[in-house]
């Protein structure tokens, strides 16, 4: 009896240090990253080996389920092997598998590199598509324009800045423009991913892409299979399956993919939408299509949208070279074919459902340079620019027009633009090296000059009448640790008006002789901050006035331009932020806006006759013009985004601003003529 309890507890021991050597913790948290999964799974596979091991009835199961371990042992070890030793081999894996489609990864950083482009890919935390120099945090929640499509929309074979979208968003600059266009995805796939994720961003306008290139084929909904799922989570199984489930460019007939033309007679039945005779399997696509296209615009019309369908046409139909060598390559007779016929029959769904139908075909076929890479079947940079002509012009023939241009370059927070008196130069302030840095431009934004260096924010500048100082704010705003500075507009020499160390202060302003300033000011006593209240310091004798108390908080001031006047905002007793006007002759205060939600950043013509500001009227930031003579307002913008920090030409005929339009942001300007 005792020889057989040694037995079966060196039996055990055996059994834990095999399936430990098996299902190796260290292995799977190589693979997963947690310590917890890998415990987990560890503890698990030891305590069913000993279930089942001591249950004598289980005999053929304790074999399978041994043998499953082994088997599951040599793909743990293998892909730690293949992902730690072969990483150069690893083929990436872009995209989150979703309930019948799939969409790009959050937070992907990749270079895409083929013999005719090197891209940057970057994604932010929904998956979008952004710019090398976007943060990848920053968010989207709503949009006026929401694109849909597959490669040719997601455009991964150009810069973000060259995809048509983007060059949609420099002429349309005050709508939000969402990319959402993924590499092989069909109109079912379009359809569930609008369903599930596109409908929450409350597009006006739904562009959905189709391509004569592949839409009108395979018009299957989507399951995701085990080898699908497999080839997501493992590294090993990817590059094993890879070639196996997609085929290779090299291995094409004509070295290049050439869909819808295919080599053989009964391929071209079933798949090629120009190919005049019909098989029972393209029948059935096209009726798919017909049937998820009639879902789609009834989804997007409940949704209180409009759908518009941009076809993209093939190489084929704008080149003769690309028909021409499909047709002698593939054998095919040209009188087999019908080269109008998808956009004939969209066209033809189009008004049934009532659909926007933007045909690109003869604006593709009259451009005079390629628009299709040579070897690759998709767009280059002018095919991009080509759609968003395109589409400009037709939203241009609906008389849509925008009276506002981005002026910065970079989505790297561009804000508080702020004129010389001269208007040849601009003051402003952008996000560098992980702060807020002060830069001189030229009246465009073209010729940047850096002019502050340094781990500290340096925020809301505004230069002296005669451009050789600018005055601004110097510190940590979130801990209200701020302090008002001037210095030199090459960034030397500074001194600080709020040198007392318990006094802080921020936005400041010069009146228009250059001898004053106006700033917000606050103390810190007895552990407790007190409102700010607006100061005007002389800056020949250094005296300080105090305008208004700290009873509420007060910011923001600037001068009339006869220095007669000074506006500010103040949070008044409903907890709300209106613009006030302090007269300096009779120390009278006049509420100016009296109005029931919140206005910012007051800026007065050079002429003295008008006010730009801010309001927060909805969920979002407008900007408004107040005629201080009559008093009548007029809304200038009424968009998604949010506009803040107008200021006036020295002309007055313009104001420049900075905004955030979902995923971009920067300086803009717009004309008031």
């Amino acid at each position: 009896m005792k020889e057989n309890k040694e037995i079966k507890i060196h039996k055990r021991l055996f059994l834990t240090v095999g399936i430990l050597l098996l299902i190796n913790p260290i292995i799977i948290y190589l693979i997963s990253s947690s310590i917890w999964v890998s415990l987990t799974i560890s503890i698990s596979a030891i305590l069913v080996t000993a279930f089942i091991n001591e249950s004598q009835r289980f005999n053929v199961l304790s074999t399978i389920w041994l043998n499953f371990m082994f088997v599951l042992s040599f793909f743990l070890h293998a892909e730690v092997i293949f992902s730690y030793k072969f990483s150069d081999y690893i083929i990436e894996d872009l995209y989150s598998i979703k309930q019948n489609y799939y969409f790009n990864k959050p937070y992907l950083n990749k270079t895409f590199q083929d013999k005719e482009f090197l891209v940057k890919y970057k994604t932010n935390a929904q998956g979008f598509r952004i710019g090398e120099e976007d943060d990848p945090d920053t968010r989207v929640e709503l949009c006026d324009w929401l694109f849909i499509g597959d490669s040719y929309t997601q455009g991964a074979q150009v810069e973000y800045e060259e995809l048509f979208t983007s060059k949609l968003f420099n002429d349309y600059s005050n709508k939000i423009i969402v990319n959402a266009g993924i590499s092989g995805l069909g109109i079912i796939d379009e359809y569930y991913y609008y369903i599930n994720e596109g409908k929450n961003l409350k597009a006006d306008k739904v562009f959905l892409q189709i391509c004569n290139f592949n839409d009108f084929m395979k018009v299957e909904k989507r399951t995701s299979g085990f080898s699908d799922y497999l080839m997501h989570y493992s590294n090993f199984a990817r590059f094993i399956l890879y070639d196996f489930k997609y085929a290779n460019p090299a291995a094409l007939p004509l070295g290049r993919w050439t869909e819808p033309f295919y080599p053989d007679q009964k391929s071209n039945r079933d798949f090629n939408i120009f190919y005049k005779e019909q098989s029972d399997k393209k029948l059935k696509d096209l009726e798919n299509f017909r049937l998820y296209l009639n879902k789609f615009a009834k989804a997007v019309k409940e949704n209180g949208a409009e759908l518009v369908i941009l076809q993209i046409p093939t190489k084929e139909q704008v080149s003769y070279k690309y028909l021409n060598e499909v047709l002698s390559d593939f054998d095919i007779d040209i009188d087999d074919l019908d080269m109008q016929f998808p956009n004939k029959w969209l066209s033809t769904l189009s008004k049934e459902n009532k659909i926007v139908h933007i045909d690109l075909l003869d604006d593709f076929e009259n451009s005079e340079i390629p628009l299709f890479f040579d070897f690759d079947e998709h767009l280059n940079i002018a095919g991009h620019q080509q759609i968003a002509t395109s589409i400009s012009k037709h939203i241009n023939n609906k008389n849509q027009k925008v009276r506002s241009t981005v002026l910065s370059k970079l989505n790297v927070g561009d804000r508080y633009p702020v004129y010389t008196t001269s208007g040849h130069s601009i003051f402003f302030q952008s996000w560098r090296d992980g702060n807020m840095e002060l830069f001189l431009s030229d009246s465009n934004l073209k010729e940047n000059r850096r002019i502050t260096w340094n781990k500290t924010d340096e925020l809301h500048p505004w230069p002296s009448p005669n451009g050789e100082e600018v005055v601004f704010t110097e510190g940590d705003q979130s801990l209200n640790n701020t302090k008002v500075v001037i210095m030199n507009s090459d960034g030397s020499n500074r001194k600080y008006l709020t040198d007392d160390p318990s006094t802080y202060g921020a936005i400041p302003s010069y009146n228009y002789r250059g001898d004053k300033i106006a700033y917000a000011a606050w103390h810190h006593l007895d552990g407790k901050y007190t409102n700010p209240y607006i100061v005007v310091q002389n800056l020949l004798n250094n005296e300080k006035t105090i305008i208004t108390s700290d009873e509420f908080e007060n910011w923001r001031p600037i001068f009339s331009p006869d220095e007669t006047k000074l506006y500010y905002i103040a949070k008044d007793k409903n907890n709300q932020f209106d613009i006030y006007q302090y007269s300096f002759e009779n120390k009278t205060i006049t509420n100016l806006t009296k109005s029931d939600y919140d206005e910012w950043d007051p800026c007065i013509s050079r002429d003295g006759t008008k006010m730009v500001y801010a309001a927060r009227k909805k969920d979002n930031w407008d900007l408004f013009l107040l005629d201080l003579q009559s008093g009548k307002k007029a809304q200038l913008t009424d968009s998604k985004g949010n506009e803040w920090d107008p200021n006036f030409s020295p002309t007055g005929d313009s104001i420049n601003y900075a905004a955030t339009y979902g995923l971009r942001n920067g300086i803009f300007k717009m004309s008031l003529n």
